[in-house]
């Protein structure tokens, strides 16, 4: 169902222009698809505040500027800054008392939507906010979706799912800048790596298999993993290690010479070594003081 085009007042407030949309069941299960599209003139400032709206909504700003209260960041805006929310989470905004704002806007939802979202949020630093230094591009992918709305059929809303599609395509090359993109690859890595140590700590061959794994040497893969985790390779199997040997100690009958050898840590000198620089005991004594098991 298409709403009638027309020029919205809201209590002499504001002054819209806006396009209604209900997708048909195959866009709304295979596309993006539109659920409401304009533009938006303040007359006078008020707050508008909404939550829990089934909707994404790209937002920009074409003139003035205002107040945007988005993931409880407040942050002033102005034109050429544009915003991307996931509207079931609290947003507010407000236009400037002395400097209205024009708004051009979509809400929109659909396949990988969602995706689209957490993406922008990866590059975007995890802010709904970002700057361009021109407005005449959204402006003109605003107009041309709100075009599309104006009759029904299964080719307009094929049309429009490629046209959303390319402006959440230019909302990512906004905010995707290659120091963004090359710090994201840095975490990414480093999360692997991290879930390769949680797998093969225990391996005694560990900084090997890293090499192999990565091909990369342990000094580069320090330079990623350090930063991310604030502690060196080296001190993050020893500290795995070291963990699970206190755990054996308090819950298995395992001697402290096996358990040497299973957490990787393989000489008793270096595991005796640790608990006392740790725990200022012996691992026996450790074993005595907290192991519920053990009887006088």
């Amino acid at each position: 169902m298409i709403k009638k085009d027309g020029l919205f007042f809201t209590d002499n407030m504001t002054q819209s222009d806006r396009c209604l949309h209900t997708p048909g069941s195959f866009a709304k299960q295979n596309l993006l698809y539109v659920q409401e599209v304009g533009t938006l003139q303040s007359v006078q400032p008020h707050r508008c505040t909404r939550e829990k709206i089934d909707s994404f909504l790209f937002l920009a700003v074409l003139e003035g500027k205002g107040n945007l209260d988005i993931r409880g960041e407040n942050i002033e805006v102005k034109a050429g800054d544009c915003a991307l929310v996931d509207c079931m989470e609290h947003y507010e905004h407000i236009s400037d008392e002395k400097e209205a704002w024009r708004l051009g806007w979509v809400h929109f939802n659909g396949r990988a939507a969602r995706e689209y979202y957490e993406l922008f949020l990866k590059f975007n630093e995890n802010s709904c906010v970002f700057h361009t230094s021109t407005v005449e591009v959204w402006s003109k992918l605003i107009q041309d979706i709100r075009e599309k709305q104006r009759e029904k059929s299964f080719l307009t809303e094929l049309q429009s799912g490629e046209m959303l599609l390319h402006l959440l395509n230019n909302v990512i090359e906004c905010v995707a800048n290659p120091a963004v993109i090359e710090r994201q690859k840095s975490k990414e890595q480093a999360n692997e790596i991290r879930q390769m140590l949680n797998e093969e700590f225990m391996q005694s061959n560990i900084l090997l298999m890293l090499q192999e794994s990565f091909a990369k040497p342990v000094s580069v893969l320090n330079e990623l993993f350090l930063p991310t985790y604030g502690i060196s390779i080296e001190e993050y199997i020893s500290n795995r290690r070291y963990n699970l040997a206190k755990e054996l100690l308090r819950f298995s009958i395992k001697s402290v010479e096996q358990i040497a050898e299973e957490t990787g840590i393989g000489d008793m000198v270096v595991l005796q070594q640790m608990f006392r620089e740790n725990e200022s005991v012996t691992a026996e004594e450790y074993r005595k003081k907290w192991a519920g098991w053990v009887r006088n």
